[in-house]
């Protein structure tokens, strides 16, 4: 058996264990759980990818730096760390999805209409979320900006890739928004003290789409 399919065996375990955790509001194997997928989807892309990018790398440590944070979320400091954390991460692939398109240069001028869509879920979360917000209103309108671009940044490797690789970071960035949207909610509006399956489902997929679509 390969160290390759020793990693996805171990992952797939981590990610049930995972949701198990968050299903049965087991916090202390959470702290066991969650801090290990990020690193074992370094792992294994670093053995999977022809070559590296070690703008893939370094945004899934960041990524790894909100899971770990975010475990300790009811404390407000850790919780914006690990808003910045992400933050930092989505950067990192922003850059990456840029570099495709050599920093929209060759994006035609009638495809940036497509951001309205963006700009207008972007509004729409922020109208709902606004009242519960206070002093976290000016993060978390930079964390909607960055992870809404950084989708249509990914969107617009459209002119230069295709199929798979296209598709799977796409879809990846959406799982985001989702991801992060349903973990908005959850904090601001409802306040549930509780994970969401779905909030984590969404996550493994994101991570796991877009690091496939590097491959």
């Amino acid at each position: 058996m390969t160290l390759k399919i020793l990693i996805i065996i171990f992952f797939i375990i981590i990610v049930f264990g995972d949701i198990f955790a968050v299903k049965k509001n087991r916090i202390k194997l959470r702290y066991f759980t969650k801090p290990l997928l990020v690193p074992l989807l370094i792992l294994f892309y670093i053995i999977s990818a022809n070559k590296v990018n070690q703008l893939v790398i370094f945004a899934l440590i960041f990524c790894f730096l909100g899971d770990f944070f975010l475990l300790f979320a009811q404390k407000k400091l850790l919780f914006i760390a690990g808003l910045l954390s992400f933050l930092a991460g989505h950067i990192f692939y922003t850059i990456i999805f840029l570099k495709t398109t050599s920093f929209l240069s060759i994006i035609p001028g009638w495809f940036y209409f497509l951001l309205i869509p963006y700009i207008w879920y972007g509004i729409s979360i922020f109208n709902k979320l606004n009242p519960y917000l206070h002093s976290m209103k000016i993060p978390v309108i930079a964390y909607l900006n960055v992870i809404l671009f950084m989708s249509f940044a990914s969107f617009t490797r459209i002119w230069a890739i295709k199929g798979f690789s296209f598709w799977l970071p796409f879809a990846g960035s959406i799982m985001f928004i989702a991801s992060d949207t349903l973990l908005a909610f959850r904090n601001f509006k409802y306040r549930v003290p509780k994970g969401w399956i779905s909030v984590m489902i969404f996550y493994i997929f994101a991570q796991l789409l877009i690091i496939f679509g590097f491959l």
